[in-house]
Formats: structure tokens, C-alpha cells, sequence
């Protein structure tokens, strides 16, 4: 019985040890964003980010497209509801703020004129795989006119 309680003890503390301490990931949140886009217009959302020990360079940001309309869209008109992005080269900075812009052509169907109603989600994936939580704009308003 005790070479048991030794053999797992054993066990869990090698488990424990291998474990890698820097597997926290990203945090961003939403400082600001463009809630109305008119067709002249992009839409514009500034984020902050940080990571201890961490860099933006090289990382992933998706962002998640969601329409609110009743109005169905067309099959021919379905684009995709994402968008992924790579971060360019930054400084090696475990802080940092930076902004992301789409057009209005990317984000307006405009189906019978009616004005699109949506909000944006951002995840940012690191190069190791660790992703931060979801931040997410408010309603957004797509113009038609």
C-alpha cells in the first residue's frame, strides 16, 4: 500500500514539474471602436494588449463578424464571417496598443438599403497556441447612405 502512495506521489510531482510555467495567454481588451461606419468610412477598433514575457510579432488576431438583420443574405452574397490577421513585427514588449480597420465594403451588405446592425469579436493567438479571451464591440451601425 505505501509503494502505492509513493509510485503516485511520484507520479503527480513529475506531472507537476513538467508543467510550463509561461503558459499564460494574451489579454487584450477593447479601448475604443467606430460605431457607426458610413460607406465614406472604415471601421476603426483600438485594443490594448499584454502578456508577461510575451510579443505581439508573428501572433494571430481573428475577428469574428456577427449580423443582427432579419433579413436573410442572399447565398451568392455569404462572405465569410471571420477575418485573420498576422501582427506585424513590434517591439518586444509585453504592453502595447494597437488598431485593427476593416472597410465599410467589408462589412456592409445592405440588403433592400436596410442599414446592417453587427459587433465585432477579437481573439488574439499567440505563437505558442495560448489565445486571450473574447472582447467583443458593442452594436455597430453599417450605413447605406
Amino acid at each position: 500500500m505505501k509503494l502505492r502512495l509513493l509510485v503516485l506521489f511520484c507520479i503527480f510531482l513529475m506531472l507537476g514539474c513538467s508543467k510550463d510555467n509561461n503558459q499564460a495567454g494574451p489579454t487584450i481588451k477593447l479601448k475604443s471602436f467606430t460605431a457607426v461606419v458610413t460607406p465614406d468610412q472604415t471601421f476603426n477598433a483600438t485594443l490594448t494588449y499584454s502578456q508577461s514575457g510575451g510579443n505581439l510579432t508573428g501572433d494571430t488576431l481573428v475577428i469574428l463578424y456577427r449580423r443582427y438583420n432579419q433579413s436573410a443574405i442572399p447565398p451568392v452574397d455569404q462572405r465569410s464571417d471571420s477575418f485573420i490577421t498576422f501582427m506585424p513585427e513590434t517591439p518586444n514588449a509585453s504592453d502595447a496598443e494597437f488598431s485593427t480597420s476593416l472597410s465599410w465594403a467589408n462589412i456592409s451588405y445592405g440588403i433592400n438599403a436596410e442599414n446592417d446592425t453587427i459587433d465585432l469579436r477579437f481573439i488574439l493567438i499567440d505563437l505558442k497556441g495560448n489565445h486571450s479571451d473574447t472582447v467583443t464591440t458593442g452594436k455597430v451601425i453599417v450605413t447605406q447612405q
